[in-house]
């Protein structure tokens, strides 16, 4: 098991409020869905998958995609696998991705320009998580930087 998530089920906790609150942002959830792709992460330790569609119209009012926390029948764009506390550690704003793919950390697959292309997309999510993370009563699991 990894050092910040219990479980599978821990993890949804976390990244299903972090995905509410992304995808209705209204300046990253609109910039997000112009991608038109679906992402399909995949974690170790725990287990677990999360696919992000912004393809077809969200399923949710508000929200500018989808998320769907488990294995999904959609057919991925684009699939990242990666650990789950390499995860946690990015939405901190804490990891270069470009570097962890050249290093065997992130192992990615399908439209991966389309991917690279949201970086920029979601870097103000990363001032996000650590404050979703305090509201949850998670303070614990905010990383420091340095």
């Amino acid at each position: 098991m990894g050092t910040y998530y219990r479980d599978a089920q821990h993890l949804y906790e976390i990244y299903g409020y972090f995905m509410e609150r992304v995808l209705s942002d209204e300046k990253i959830g609109p910039k997000m869905a112009k991608a038109g792709i679906i992402i399909r992460f995949i974690y170790t330790d725990p287990e677990s998958e999360i696919t992000i569609d912004l393809k077809n119209p969200p399923t949710k009012p508000g929200l500018a995609g989808s998320y769907y926390l488990g294995p999904c029948d959609l057919k991925e764009d684009v699939w990242s696998k990666q650990a789950a506390d390499f995860s946690h550690s990015f939405w901190h704003g804490l990891e270069n991705p470009v570097a962890a793919v050249t290093r065997g950390k992130v192992k990615q697959g399908g439209k991966i320009t389309a991917m690279m292309k949201l970086l920029p997309v979601v870097k103000p999510a990363f001032q996000m998580f650590p404050v979703i993370l305090k509201e949850m009563g998670y303070e614990n699991l905010i990383l420091k930087k340095g």
